[in-house]
């Protein structure tokens, strides 16, 4: 089977709205040719603004990843979301948008000092505290990308995970991955609260 590599680039978003109420939800994620998928891998992060309609009111570098971050940064510029919601009204929201690029390499060790270890990220997101890279799945030649979205409790631990746009011979891989996550979770009004989040994968042709 090969997978040819789709427009819809592996990335996550936390969501959190600064009230109970319904997070925002994914509507269209898509990127252009840009050659995301390079010999490097690792994490990049983008806290963005969500207005009351869903569009992207600004974005910024919450860990950067050349020549990945300036890349995320622009391509969730053009992202849509379904608003968040507050007592049936919408409302603005944060998103952290994370991109996870896996380099082409069927072992991928673990390094001792995890960059997101000690990256500062706003209190009112959550952020990675544990990552579990997903493993290039076996039968599979090319390259891919896989959007899904995940439910994290107040206690950091992802509840449930779907794929976004299933279809992909990496999808499984991705969920597994997803679902072996673990955030701080965020915070309102200085209390750990539940949120949702958008994780992003991308996986690089490897050669066995």
């Amino acid at each position: 089977m090969r997978a040819l590599g789709p427009t819809l680039v592996l990335l996550g978003a936390a969501a959190a709205v600064e009230a109970a109420g319904q997070p925002p939800r994914l509507v269209r994620g898509t990127i252009g040719a840009e050659p995301w998928n390079v010999m490097s891998g690792g994490i990049a992060a983008c806290d963005v603004t969500l207005d009351a309609h869903g569009a992207v009111a600004g974005a910024s570098l919450v860990q950067d990843l050349p020549p990945y971050g300036a890349q995320l940064r622009e391509a969730v510029r053009g992202w849509r979301f379904e608003p968040a919601r507050e007592n049936g009204r919408s409302v603005r929201a944060r998103v952290l948008v994370i991109g996870f690029f896996r380099p082409p390499a069927l072992s991928i060790p673990t390094p001792e000092s995890p960059r997101y270890e000690t990256t500062t990220a706003p209190d009112a997101l959550p952020w990675p505290t544990h990552v579990a890279v997903p493993p290039y799945p076996a039968n599979v030649v090319g390259s891919g990308k896989v959007v899904l979205e995940a439910d994290v409790s107040d206690q950091g631990r992802v509840t449930s995970a779907r794929i976004v746009a299933p279809g992909s011979p990496f999808d499984s891989a991705a969920l597994d991955a997803a679902r072996a996550w673990t955030f701080r979770p965020s915070a309102r009004a200085g209390t750990a609260a539940g949120s949702r989040v958008f994780m992003v994968f991308s996986f690089v042709g490897v050669t066995p």
